[in-house]
């Protein structure tokens, strides 16, 4: 935007000096404002989108960064074909799981607790639960609520889906403990209760 700006600023003083001189030798005033005002808005424009102006905003969204946005998390179980072995759909839901989560971070299966384990791999969502596990009463401010939702809601899918007792839970990445676990859609432990 700076470009614009400068451009813009060229423009803008190269087009005042066309317009005095059209308006004293000729007494045309049309083409040379028009290039004032276009280059005044190029100035304009150019100088409302420079970063300096967007550091508010930016300082809001650094404030707002360590929520956790759990709206693109929802994993729907659908294609789940009842002829296949456990084993295989148990590969075919980590492979769903695995793209539904894979803004938030990674996604594995522990076969001996029937368990899908989030790793959160997103900055935002690992200061997040930094933050969560030091203060849990934080979990209103960054959003904790809407994310164990989603892995509420995830688990019931998943237990419905493949008939059986199927656990998600989300890791801490420092420590690889859970901070959240829900089982057949019903939370069995949140960090922030404790």
């Amino acid at each position: 935007m700076i470009f614009l700006v400068i451009f813009g600023g060229m423009m803008l003083i190269l087009g005042a000096f066309y317009l005095v001189n059209s308006w004293q030798r000729y007494h045309e005033w049309k083409s040379g404002t028009i290039i004032v005002i276009l280059s005044l808005a190029a100035v304009i424009y150019g100088t409302i989108n420079l970063p300096y102006f967007h550091k508010n905003k930016q300082a809001a969204t650094a404030d707002s960064s360590q929520t956790v946005n759990a709206s693109s998390f929802s994993t729907p179980f659908g294609g789940i074909d009842n002829t296949q072995t456990d084993s295989q759909q148990q590969a075919a839901v980590l492979r769903q799981m695995q793209k539904g989560y894979s803004k938030l971070g990674s996604v594995s299966f522990k076969e001996s607790t029937n368990t899908y384990v989030i790793t959160p791999t997103d900055d935002n969502t690992v200061k997040a639960i930094e933050a969560l596990v030091q203060d849990p009463s934080q979990a209103s401010e960054i959003g904790w609520s809407k994310l164990t939702s989603s892995i509420k809601k995830t688990s019931a899918q998943l237990s419905e889906a493949l008939k059986a007792d199927y656990s998600v839970s989300i890791l801490n990445p420092d420590t690889n403990k859970p901070v959240y676990t829900a089982k057949n859609g019903e939370t069995t432990y949140d960090v922030a209760d404790q």
